[in-house]
């Protein structure tokens, strides 16, 4: 988040704006200070991006912007070890991490994540994911996990998904 925070105030800079940059800045530390936390030792939540693919998922590796969010929510990107921004990989591997939360990434209208959700729960690997038996999904607009503004409120939907209603 912090490169949104700098960009921000870098344009602030530039247009003359600095006060107002700053001030949105801060409003936005504050939303994100104010939102639900994992309970005291407890270990973060997985969670899986789903963005597109049926024979091998698209998701977000260490590099990507949902990187970024997961952390600020308070969450593990179950796809951590991917070493690139966005990448291919293979329904074992997700299976195998075992994410608590997947995110549907809709380019759209909500119509392409419930068709992601429909997928995933009928694969005979996905359905038997914690996530998936739970039905612990959130679908999140394509403008929300690419760099911008629309990245806090992400963060505040996906926090809320992993701590207001987790299973622990």
């Amino acid at each position: 988040m912090d490169l949104l925070y700098s960009d921000e105030l870098t344009l602030g800079k530039i247009f003359g704006k600095q006060e107002a940059a700053q001030k949105l800045v801060d409003g936005w530390k504050a939303r994100l200070a104010a939102l639900p936390k994992a309970q005291q030792g407890a270990r973060p939540l997985k969670v899986f991006v789903y963005d597109s693919g049926e024979d091998k998922p698209f998701t977000s590796g260490k590099y990507a912007m949902p990187q970024a969010i997961i952390e600020a929510a308070g969450g593990r990107n179950a796809m951590e070890a991917l070493d690139t921004s966005w990448g291919t990989t293979s329904w074992e591997s997700v299976a195998a991490a075992e994410p608590d939360v997947i995110v549907l990434l809709d380019y759209q209208n909500g119509g392409g994540a419930d068709s992601l959700r429909q997928f995933l729960e009928r694969h005979p690997l996905m359905k038997l994911t914690p996530a998936v038996k739970q039905h612990r999904y959130l679908k999140l607009q394509y403008a929300e996990l690419t760099p911008g503004p629309a990245n806090i409120a992400a963060v505040e939907k996906l926090a809320r998904v992993l701590y207001e209603k987790s299973p622990q």
